[in-house]
């Protein structure tokens, strides 16, 4: 848990609040947060307001934080995509008398609550706003968590609920939600409600209940031909296909995990690390973990051969040329072959 959840709710409640990152589990646990602790029953209606400044300039924000709490003690004010504290620039170019906030941040209403959401990497740091901004409010960060910090959350999560689950199957879930804590914690949620007589979370449980994403049953596919599985492989395959999943669209998956694996090998070589490697090319750390796995089981001039025979897949597909499941089931024999004489 984060240490300002619990200032929140131990009631330690500020006027000031910038939520910055992606992480959209942390941002919707946040705003609920707050508006569980500074808000009670018919005062949400009345006392709280989402704001959206792609569409309303800073003024509104700052008059709407300013007005009378109506039939309670506080009002809570969500301004959402302050892209003004940002390099990056509004669609809808909206003017912003960023003197009003200024004024306001400097001495804000005791009776109001303002909340920033900025669903962004990074501020603008140079920005003389930006630098007032953080300085004046509570700062909580929504970033993306690694995997040890990920496992944290999970395990916070059960000591909440008293629920017991083994490191093997916390891993085996942090694989299957490919290491992304708002699919973990959703998955978690639901796990958690299926196990709330025994108090036990089970690896079998994981594997039957947790929901595979598209891209995590194509790494599986890949791992099953890693495995000399071609029986698996098409099983995934043909299950892909029997859920409506386009033959096109798993190509495409198919060979972005190849490009990964070929993008690794290359940059290993150069003696990158993992972490530099997902920075280099903006991929999610634990996936660059799993990649490098299977990145280690081909080489070069299989990777090489293998986007070049996609590529010729993908124009055929594209261009009407023969049935579009046959190609990719002879595509996973052809790898299954490269595999076997690789050995």
């Amino acid at each position: 848990m984060l240490p300002e959840w619990k200032q929140i709710r131990s009631k330690k409640i500020t006027p000031l609040y910038l939520i910055i990152g992606t992480e959209d589990y942390i941002i919707n646990e946040t705003k609920q947060l707050l508006i569980d602790n500074i808000l009670e029953g018919e005062e949400v209606e009345f006392n709280y307001a989402n704001l959206d400044l792609e569409e309303m300039p800073i003024e509104a924000v700052v008059q709407e934080a300013e007005s009378m709490p109506f039939f309670g003690d506080k009002r809570l004010v969500m301004a959402n995509n302050p892209l003004f504290l940002t390099t990056e620039k509004s669609k809808n170019k909206v003017e912003h008398d960023t003197a009003k906030l200024e004024a306001y941040l400097k001495e804000p209403v005791d009776y109001s609550v303002l909340c920033f959401v900025a669903r962004v990497e990074k501020l603008d740091e140079r920005k003389k706003l930006t630098k007032l901004l953080k300085k004046t409010a509570t700062v909580i960060e929504a970033k993306r968590p690694n995997e040890n910090e990920l496992k944290k959350w999970i395990e916070a999560k059960l000591s909440e609920s008293n629920i017991q689950m083994s490191q093997v199957a916390i891993t085996r879930l942090i694989e299957l939600t490919s290491g992304q804590l708002t699919t973990a914690m959703n998955e978690l949620q639901k796990l958690m409600l299926y196990c709330f007589e025994t108090k036990e979370i089970t690896i079998q449980d994981v594997e039957s209940l947790v929901v595979r994403s598209l891209e995590q049953n194509i790494f599986l596919l890949l791992d099953k031909m890693i495995a000399m599985d071609i029986i698996g492989a098409l099983r995934i395959y043909y299950d892909l296909l029997k859920q409506k999943e386009e033959p096109i669209k798993i190509l495409a998956l198919i060979s972005s995990q190849f490009r990964l694996l070929n993008q690794l090998k290359i940059l290993e070589q150069q003696g990158y690390s993992q972490q530099q490697a997902a920075t280099k090319l903006k991929v999610h750390p634990f996936r660059v973990k799993l990649a490098s796995k299977q990145a280690k089981t081909f080489s070069e001039l299989q990777l090489n051969q293998a986007l070049k025979r996609l590529a010729e897949i993908d124009l055929e597909m594209k261009t009407g040329f023969g049935d579009k499941d046959q190609k990719l089931e002879w595509f996973l024999f052809e790898l299954q072959d490269n595999q076997q004489k690789r050995v």
